[in-house]
């Protein structure tokens, strides 16, 4: 029960990664609050926190939207009666090559990756002075230090996450709020369909993942979960600025 006490607010969390950490969270004693655009699939998020015995509230989020990430921080901080984490899990990808790539795919890229962790910690980092200090959160990618072919837009906002990340860990530090980012490799979900399909199908995807993943396979959701449970805890009390990887040894 490592967050025993805590009080979360987890954005973009309905599904994948967001929605393990949902699970882990409620496991380790969180009480929290789901916020995504998708509310049947957030719904569904909350009563499975519920039925490990967390405190859990839903509320609609749309990240590209200023007001409404706002408003969910505010939902949040009452209904938890605080907050000590907020984790923002929301993202987008879409590949293809640089020469056909549109400006309105490469601009919701942004929104939705890089503006909409902005709004969190606009809104967030306030919430978080007032509980006295805490964790702050953000998803970026292994694609955002090294990148692939096709997936020029993705890793653009992904390293502006992780420049993000590390500027605001600093400015957060007086305030005793840690930030820190977690780098998921190739993680086993359908947000990843966009580059294998561009890699030329699942297939092909398999072969290349053996290939340049030393452990060789594709992590799980569950397998990444730990990592912001362990940044939300006390035991992380003494880390930020730091780009956390789980890709199975690919940055090595």
């Amino acid at each position: 029960m490592r967050l025993t006490g805590k009080r979360a607010l987890l954005i973009g969390a309905a599904t994948g990664i967001g929605r393990a950490c949902v699970e882990d969270f409620a496991r380790n004693g969180a009480a929290l609050v789901v916020a995504d655009i998708n509310e049947a699939a957030m719904a569904e998020a909350v009563e499975l926190a519920r039925g490990l015995g967390a405190r859990a509230h839903g509320i609609r989020c749309d990240v590209r939207d200023e007001i409404s990430v706002r408003d969910a921080v505010a939902f949040a901080d009452r209904k938890l009666g605080g907050l000590d984490t907020l984790a923002f899990f929301a993202g987008l990808m879409r590949t293809g090559a640089i020469d056909a790539f549109e400006a309105e795919i490469w601009d919701a890229i942004f929104d939705i990756n890089a503006r909409g962790t902005f709004f969190a910690a606009k809104y967030g980092a306030p919430a978080l002075q007032r509980a006295g200090g805490g964790s702050f959160i953000t998803t970026a990618s292994l694609a955002g230090l090294r990148g692939a072919p096709g997936m020029t837009a993705y890793a653009a906002a992904k390293g502006a996450v992780i420049a993000f990340t590390t500027a605001l860990a600093q400015e957060l530090a007086p305030s005793n709020i840690r930030v820190n980012s977690v780098l998921p490799g190739w993680i086993d979900t359908p947000f990843n369909n966009p580059a294998i399909d561009y890699m030329g199908g699942s297939g092909s995807h398999g072969e290349i993942v053996k290939r340049i993943v030393p452990l060789g396979r594709q992590g799980t959701p569950a397998e990444v979960a730990p990592m912001y449970t362990f940044l939300a805890s006390e035991e992380a009390r003494y880390i930020t600025a730091k780009s956390m990887m789980v890709d199975g040894g690919m940055a090595h």
